[in-house]
């Protein structure tokens, strides 16, 4: 049984190309899926409805069609399964892409151009009510319910397909949307990209093309010339003054064709359109560093060990009557499974498979594997395969990658890449283009392979949010203001990063916290005595080494107090010093996707961090948010041997000063355990001083990182991290927020008044540090991580701490 799996893997990557897969378990009980009567009528609607004159079109009821299939709920094409239909999931599943396929090819939109000198026809989508479920918009897409109007590039009015766009526009007398038109890849419909089709039809004119596979296949140089004609055509009734938008996204074959197309266009002079950008998703312009030119032939040859009447019918159609599928298909459905799928998509798929074993038999799961085996010979034959691979691709690559030519391609340019891209070197080819395209930005998606446009990512979003400016909304719009319009990233995302990136380190620090009354000064177990009120807060506290503790500072207080605390954090996390050389211009995805980041900086500034400075910790204040604020900055984080928890705070009384200025409440704040969870075996005055020039390199390293106090000289910090061992289980951290400051009554121009206040600040972060590291030895699993392990393991939750009594009361009067 268990080599069935792989089989049923790869026929089911084959199935749906893996994108937005996400198919449903048998435990739901009930599994959604399209009736065939809809892709039936969709192809008998297409059958009967002829090539449209001009003169006659008006006659056909367009409108009121659309919109009675617009009605449709998702409800209409489900069905309540039967046990014996659980059975059949796979099968059933298979079946359902077979029919996404089919509207590919045949429906999939309202108005459908056909070219059919290139073989070649665009589709618009109309935008529709959202049918898409959230977990698979694939299966469950709006844009499926549209059934076209069919219309010849040869005899066609546009001011008529305008006419009947415009009548489904939700806002009617509207400017129009951008056009964007999306050019798919090597299989030429775009099985891909379905998932992002009812939301760019909500937000652009949607144009789809497709290559008809059963027709004589155009050269390269034809596809670029139809496109162009496409949008010259298209765009031919626009007004001089007001040129139509058109964005270009192209997907792997399909961005190699977009780059072509956009130097063509560059070249057109017209009043008409105006190029706005191009997104290249995964694109094949690194064809020319594959092996994909030698496998290919190898591959579709293997057509010739079967025989034609085993393919197709005497009319030339595909033939299911067969029961095994070909060896083309079988290695092309593994070929497909080891370099398409990433880790997620095919974990994905495993565990649809493994879900549905206990309910299959053998034979169930071999003739599911069978057809979606099948699903590559039918719509993308190795004949057709070869064409477009031999002829298309290298012809393109060497068009497109003339470098002159890139570099005069100014259009502005994202590039999309998959950083686990098996099939294509996209992460490498990201990085070539932007440094050749002049005005080229990339968007790393961490963890994606080649077909990375699963609900992962949101294109509509992504180019909205991109320098293309696809809306315009950047252009009417003010400058994004860190202060005023950062927010706080949803509740789904805030638990997923604190999932994956704090829980590990609170398992493994096993941190406790206390907070102090402010009356009384007694402590207390937990953040209650945490003040939250309508004024400013201001958290002031010790910089751990490393400052690795951030992240559980942050998701506490959110967690227990709901006190979003903005950190001021030092310009190298600005500046992204630590990502690494940034080789061409980066954009971050939108914060659903921040559970990926790597760099821990871009998490801070997700968190609401700013970069230090007196305007942006004035600000925050002013506007009666809450700051985190280290007033020794690098000399704590990064401490040299013998300064644990030693506080190397500048004399001025600035940060009360301009708490005082906006009433802000001060929390100390003091906190114990990462300096006891490493070794240092270096630090920065001895790390200077090693010979071969490496001390040199880190001291000009140091001199050249700008400095977090305005007041100072990059020369003035020694940013040099110690060289340190971690420890094989690191000290239990240990937070206390000592006793509240009220600034209410402080007048910020009293120098002595606010000189007073800073020390007596100053001193409860120093008591409060000396309290815990006095009270940690009356815990037992203080410094003892293998005894707090095994804790956990034994009880499934922290081990209990010192006693309360431990800790003494704050000293500080009000």
């Amino acid at each position: 049984m268990k080599i069935i799996y792989p089989l049923a893997a790869a026929s089911l990557c084959v199935a749906t190309r893996v994108a937005a897969f996400s198919p449903p378990m048998h435990h739901h009980r009930r599994i959604a899926f399209f009736s065939s009567a809809v892709a039936q009528d969709t192809d008998n609607h297409i059958d009967a409805t002829p090539a449209l004159p001009t003169e006659t079109k008006d006659s056909i009821e367009r409108p009121n069609a659309i919109t009675n299939v617009l009605e449709e709920t998702e409800q209409d094409r489900t069905v309540s399964l039967t046990p014996q239909d659980e059975e059949n999931a796979i099968e059933q599943f298979v079946a359902d892409m077979r029919s996404v396929y089919s509207d590919l090819e045949n429906g999939g939109g309202s108005i459908k151009l056909r070219m059919a000198e290139a073989g070649v026809s665009f589709t618009y989508v109309a935008p529709s009510p959202s049918y898409s479920s959230e977990t698979n918009k694939q299966l469950f897409g709006g844009w499926r319910k549209q059934m076209p109007t069919l219309y010849d590039s040869t005899n066609v009015d546009w001011n008529d397909i305008h006419s009947d766009i415009v009548e489904t526009q939700p806002q009617s007398g509207a400017e129009a949307p951008p056009m964007l038109i999306y050019l798919p890849g090597l299989d030429g419909l775009g099985i891909s990209a379905t998932s992002q089709f009812d939301d760019l039809a909500s937000s652009f004119e949607l144009w789809r093309m497709t290559v008809d596979k059963s027709m004589p296949q155009p050269t390269f140089a034809k596809l670029v010339s139809t496109v162009v004609k496409f949008v010259k055509d298209s765009t031919s009734d626009a007004a001089d003054d007001s040129p139509r938008e058109v964005i270009l996204v192209g997907e792997s074959f399909g961005g190699l064709l977009t780059c072509a197309v956009a130097m063509a266009l560059k070249n057109v002079k017209s009043k008409k359109f105006t190029l706005k950008g191009m997104t290249l998703v995964n694109p094949a312009t690194s064809f020319d560093e594959t092996t994909w030119e030698t496998f290919v032939p190898f591959l579709t040859s293997l057509r010739y060990l079967e025989s034609q009447e085993d393919v197709v019918d005497s009319s030339g159609n595909f033939n299911l009557v067969n029961q095994l599928p070909s060896p083309y298909s079988v290695l092309g459905g593994m070929a497909l499974a080891a370099t398409v799928p990433d880790g997620k998509q095919f974990s994905s798929i495993f565990e649809f498979i493994l879900g549905t074993v206990s309910l299959s038999s053998n034979e169930q799961m071999l003739a599911a594997s069978a057809d979606g085996f099948r699903l590559l010979a039918q719509y993308l034959p190795a004949q057709t395969l070869e064409t477009r691979v031999l002829q298309w691709l290298p012809v393109g690559t060497s068009v497109v990658n003339n470098v002159e030519r890139l570099t005069k391609l100014d259009v502005p340019t994202l590039v999309i890449a998959g950083s686990d891209d098996n099939m294509l070197p996209t992460k490498e080819e990201a990085n070539r283009l932007g440094k050749l395209l002049p005005d080229c930005v990339k968007m790393d998606v961490t963890g994606a392979g080649h077909f990375v446009l699963d609900t992962r990512v949101n294109l509509t979003e992504v180019l909205i949010d991109s320098h293309i400016d696809a809306l315009d909304i950047q252009k009417n719009s003010p400058p994004y203001d860190p202060i005023r319009d950062w927010k706080l990233p949803p509740d789904d995302v805030v638990r997923a990063v604190v999932e994956k990136r704090v829980k590990p380190t609170r398992e493994r620090a096993s941190p406790v916290f206390f907070s102090t009354d402010a009356k009384t000064g007694q402590r207390r177990l937990g953040l209650s005595h945490v003040p939250k009120n309508d004024r400013p807060l201001l958290i002031v506290g010790n910089h751990q080494l490393f400052g690795q503790d951030l992240g559980m500072i942050i998701s506490q207080l959110l967690e227990d107090r709901n006190i979003v605390a903005r950190g001021l954090a030092h310009p190298t996390v600005d500046d992204g010093l630590f990502r690494g050389e940034q080789e061409v211009r980066t954009q971050r995805r939108r914060y659903e996707f921040g559970e990926d980041i790597r760099f821990e900086g871009d998490l801070f500034q997700m968190f609401g961090a700013v970069k230090v400075s007196p305007r942006n910790f004035f600000r925050l204040l002013q506007t009666n948010q809450t700051a985190l604020l280290f007033p020794g900055g690098v000399f704590e984080a990064l401490h040299g041997k013998g300064d644990d928890y030693k506080l190397f705070w500048p004399e001025k009384t600035d940060f009360v000063r301009i708490a005082a200025k906006f009433n802000a409440t001060i929390v100390p704040l003091s906190a114990i355990g990462a300096a006891d969870s490493v070794t240092i075996v270096a630090d920065a005055k001895e790390l200077i001083e090693l010979p071969f020039g490496i001390g040199e390199n880190l001291s000009n390293f140091s001199k050249s990182t700008s400095a977090a106090r305005f007041d100072a000289n990059d020369d003035d910090e020694t940013f040099i991290p110690p060289l340190a061992v971690p420890k094989p289980f690191p000290a239990r951290h240990y937070f206390l927020f000592g006793r509240s400051f009220d600034t209410t009554l402080l007048d910020p121009k009293n120098k002595d008044e606010c000189q007073s206040m800073y020390l007596r600040v100053k001193n409860e972060v120093e008591e409060g540090i000396d309290a815990l590291l006095n009270a940690r030895k009356d815990d037992p699993y203080a410094l003892d991580g293998v005894k707090r392990s095994l804790y956990q393991r034994a009880f499934g939750k922290d081990p209990p701490t010192f006693p309360l009594s431990s800790l003494p009361k704050s000293r500080n009067n009000l």
